[in-house]
């Protein structure tokens, strides 16, 4: 995601555009203790000590450093950090008055946690960081309950749902029927993505068709347990993108699900949804919240429990013709590419009066 961001940024720009970056990698002892910088052609991948938390205040610094070395005239942020809206706030105090943006697509808040715990202290992180980036030029959330339940101003907003990455952009060109009567369903095995019900509900409906499992998390053992009990269900554990690109492209069904389980889903869109949106086949999810009313009548909506899977899936075939798709990937392409987001962004620093060049 954020790639397909600086590469938008990167056509828009006339001078230097530069990425930093924090590696995905788990925490010491589970991940290695010291992470070295790397780097991708203008992106760096800023190396830190990957202790839990001190990781977040190391690459901030390190992040300051560069800023004061770059001064750059636009900065955009993806999601919020505490330590890193701080340093992105205190550069503009005391180095330069860019202009400053952030895009927050993810929240890990859950409403009721109030126990000292770990989700808790995250919680409590997540809150303190979004306090921050109300002192931000723009905000742009997932959804308009981000704006009004975090108390950001609405003339310094707008929502943005997400954008098409690189890899969607792969499975829209490729314009065919699909190839074989199977469901694939990839993503982080987790309950607020229903992986779980929508296994459970395959086997018990007596669907007879095949379903794919791409992922990993803690709901593997489910998903292994159940490719065990019956060979309608297989999983393929965590694999490349180019290999889940192959299963999408001839599946007859593709799978976007979403829940209030471990998350807020009006906190968390699922980003995934328009990967198989430019997917050859059906798209199959259930009403959750901010689903894009005008991709609606080209997805087959399931009830949250699935129990009307069955029949949603025999009625794919009438939402997966050629002509059905090429008008979905029209409007996803026209409504959901990260361009748009760049050219608002870049129009609401013009109005606050700052050339970005």
């Amino acid at each position: 995601m954020q790639r397909q961001i600086f590469k938008e940024l990167q056509n828009f720009s006339g001078g230097e555009t530069i990425c930093y970056a924090m590696s995905s990698i788990a925490s010491w002892p589970r991940g290695t203790m010291i992470v070295r910088s790397q780097y991708e052609n203008s992106i760096e991948f800023i190396g830190y000590l990957n202790a839990p938390v001190l990781k977040h205040l190391i690459f901030a610094v390190r992040l300051l450093i560069r800023l004061f070395r770059v001064r750059p005239e636009l900065c955009i942020q993806y999601n919020s950090y505490f330590f890193e809206n701080l340093v992105l706030l205190l550069f503009r105090l005391f180095g330069s008055a860019y202009f400053l943006a952030i895009i927050i697509q993810d929240i890990h808040i859950e409403k009721g946690v109030f126990r000292f715990s770990q989700r808790c202290l995250r919680s409590l992180s997540e809150r303190l960081s979004l306090g921050l980036a109300r002192f931000f030029d723009v905000v742009i959330p997932i959804s308009s309950s981000i704006i009004s339940d975090f108390k950001f101003d609405p003339k310094r907003c707008f929502v943005f749902q997400g954008g098409i990455t690189e890899f969607a952009e792969q499975l829209m060109c490729i314009r065919q029927e699909p190839s074989a009567d199977i469901g694939v369903f990839a993503g982080a095995l987790e309950p607020y993505n229903g992986v779980d019900r929508l296994v459970d509900r395959w086997l018990n409906s007596g669907i007879e068709h095949t379903l794919h499992v791409f992922g990993r998390g803690s709901l593997t053992n489910h998903i292994e347990q159940a490719a065990k009990r019956s060979d309608k269900i297989i999983f393929h554990g965590l694999q490349p993108e180019k290999t889940i690109l192959q299963w999408q492209l001839k599946a007859r069904w593709n799978f976007c699900l979403r829940y209030s389980e471990g998350l807020d889903q009006e906190y968390f869109f699922p980003s995934k949804l328009f990967n198989v949106l430019c997917a050859p086949g059906a798209v199959v999810g259930n009403d959750f919240h901010a689903l894009p009313s005008s991709l609606r009548e080209y997805m087959g909506i399931v009830s949250d429990d699935l129990s009307d899977l069955a029949n949603v899936l025999a009625h794919a075939k009438e939402i997966s013709s050629l002509a059905q798709v090429d008008q979905r990937r029209k409007i996803v392409h026209s409504m959901h590419n990260w361009r748009t987001c760049i050219e608002q962004i870049l129009r609401m620093a013009t109005f606050a009066g700052r050339k970005i060049r």
